[in-house]
């Protein structure tokens, strides 16, 4: 059974309902805690075991949205908060969206949290020594740029807090993530209306690069994971679903391709789900799950 239970509450006409977590029945958590002050966004949840001292290792939770929408609290956060119950710390985190800040400040916000809670570790009986980063969707964007860039300095605003600490991850899960600008741009715009005649998807790549990708690729590919792949980048697990409608296939495939190359193979692990479209039920087994743990308890548990 979950920790969390999920609910859907009820939204004036017109708008599209959301599914959330109650976490009410979790015991011991640290709710709306800022890890930043220039937004509302900057904020994160933090769940601990029920029971012990820690230190415990930590797993942080991006959530997705096409960097525009989801929150840290609604129905994606499931896919790793039953962490608590196996000895982990497991925070999930809000960032700015492309609403309110460009590519690549959202970065500079989840580095700034992992900034956090190293410098808040004993608070929050963490082990920052070991800490994994899962995202879905937008939310694998976010955390394949967590550990694709690790400490570099591009991509760190350290006016926002705790600048002498590491931004650094041991460990990355990406479901259904965007990796490429360009690929992304492209799919979405050729992709077919959600209904025929209906309206299209909005370019939420371009959005969110503040350009149009597909005519300037060589600038929108500096958003690009696979560039800042170096030895040091830490073991990776990529799982996408081969009918993915939203977020293109290939560019879970091509970005592994590049870890292996420049890490040795097995440095990223790439599991297809197939003929699984976006987010489909099949990343929510219990089987699913179990994978996940296995991958970070292999890794932060050794």
């Amino acid at each position: 059974m979950d920790v969390i239970k999920l609910y859907t509450p009820e939204v004036p006409e017109g708008q599209f309902p959301m599914t959330m977590a109650d976490v009410s029945g979790v015991k011991r958590k640290f709710l709306d805690v800022a890890y930043a002050d220039q937004s509302k966004n900057q904020k994160m949840d933090i769940y601990l075991p029920d029971e012990g001292v820690g230190p415990f290792p930590v797993i942080v939770f991006i959530h997705g949205g096409a960097f525009w929408g989801g929150e840290r609290r609604d129905f994606q956060m499931h896919y790793v908060v039953n962490g608590i119950r196996r000895g982990y710390v497991v925070v999930s985190l809000d960032h700015r969206l492309s609403d309110e800040a460009k590519f690549p400040e959202p970065v500079y916000d989840v580095k700034a949290a992992i900034r956090f809670l190293r410098a808040n570790a004993s608070t929050y009986l963490m082990d920052t020594d070991r800490i994994g980063v899962c995202g879905a969707s937008a939310g694998g964007y976010m955390v394949t740029m967590l550990g694709a860039t690790g400490d570099m300095d591009a991509f760190e605003d350290r006016t926002m807090g705790n600048a002498e600490y590491s931004s650094s991850v041991q460990a990355v899960i990406s479901l259904f993530g965007v990796h490429d600008p360009v690929m992304q741009s492209q799919f979405t715009e050729d992709a077919p209306p959600f209904t025929p005649g209906g309206p299209k998807m909005a370019n939420f790549m371009d959005i969110f690069m503040d350009f149009n990708c597909r005519e300037k690729p060589a600038l929108a590919m500096m958003g690009w994971p696979g560039n800042y792949i170096t030895p040091a980048c830490p073991p990776m697990l990529i799982q996408a679903g081969s009918a993915d409608e939203i977020v293109p296939y290939q560019n879970s495939i091509d970005l592994a391709d590049k870890i292996n190359a420049v890490c040795g193979d097995g440095r990223a692990i790439f599991e297809t789900f197939p003929d699984c479209k976006h987010g489909d039920p099949a990343f929510s087994t219990p089987e699913a799950e179990e994978r996940r743990f296995e991958f970070f308890d292999s890794i932060l548990k050794k």
